[in-house]
């Protein structure tokens, strides 16, 4: 549950900084790369922008972390009966279950991604940037 959130968390924290980011970036960063042409200079205009998402990655990281655990703490346990406190993992991630359901899920994704050409270029994006970094 407290990994669910952090995902959860970590899409709605980033994803409007990083939005505001990419505004920045076209308004400021794109004009003063086509203003001069010299490729050190762009360099030196793209650095603050990588340096700027690399920090709110970081920062939107952090304080999902600190939420979610905060989160479970507060609302994750189902039940207050102490029998049940050790065995609630169990029931909700149970391995023969996930397992059995796994197929299912991959033919579903696998479908999904054969029919969205968004998201074979989104993926394709950031599988292009894991490799060239």
């Amino acid at each position: 549950m407290k990994q669910l959130l952090f995902h959860v968390l970590m899409v709605c924290l980033f994803l409007p900084i990083l939005w505001l980011i990419g505004i920045s970036l076209n308004d400021y960063g794109f004009p003063l790369m086509e203003k001069y042409h010299d490729k050190s200079i762009k360099f030196f205009v793209a650095l603050p922008y990588c340096l700027l998402i690399a920090a709110s990655l970081y920062g939107s990281g952090w304080v999902a972390e600190r939420l979610s655990g905060s989160l479970v703490r507060k609302f994750g346990k189902p039940d207050e009966n102490p029998q049940l406190e050790t065995g609630w993992p169990t029931k909700v991630f149970d391995p023969k279950l996930m397992e059995k359901n796994r197929s299912v899920f991959i033919k579903n994704v696998d479908n999904w991604l054969k029919d969205n050409m968004l998201a074979r270029v989104i993926f394709g994006l950031i599988i292009g940037l894991v490799i060239v970094l």
